[in-house]
């Protein structure tokens, strides 16, 4: 019998999210983004999580300015997607990879009794999943 060990959220999950305030421009937000290479901002109020911001929701609100050159200006909160999908650290990686392809969405902010503590996406399920079945017996006969 072949045992497979379940990997959870916790096992894959960036610990240390860079997040953004609601109050934040748009154009702190985006840098942000860029520098950090990542495409989605947990948003925080005194610790707690009230919604997150991704580079689609930008461009979304970049275009709803419709020539305003002052777009980056706008505050976070403008942009930001609330209320928002979350994942908590003992989560499996199937019900987080079946919540984001549900949801159509890229990344999932990790709570632990309301305080966030990680940030999950799609590249991390799709990343812990392939060096899982890499180190999956193979059997011969049939192809995977």
């Amino acid at each position: 019998m072949l045992w497979t060990v379940v990997m959870k959220v916790r096992d894959i999950m960036n610990p240390e999210p860079v997040t953004a305030c609601e109050s934040d421009a748009l154009g702190h937000a985006h840098r942000l983004m860029k520098t950090c290479h990542i495409r989605h901002l947990p948003v925080v109020s005194d610790g707690q999580l009230i919604g997150i911001v991704s580079e689609r929701d930008i461009l979304a609100a970049r275009a709803r300015a419709e020539g305003d050159d002052q777009w980056w200006k706008l505050p976070v909160r403008a942009a930001m997607t609330a209320p928002v999908h979350s994942a908590t650290p003992d989560d499996s990686l199937a019900a987080v990879a079946a919540r984001l392809a549900t949801s159509k969405i890229g990344a999932l902010p990790v709570l632990d009794h309301g305080r966030l503590v990680g940030i999950v996406s799609v590249t991390d399920v799709l990343d812990a999943e392939a060096r899982q079945a890499a180190t999956l017996p193979t059997r011969t006969g049939y192809a995977r």
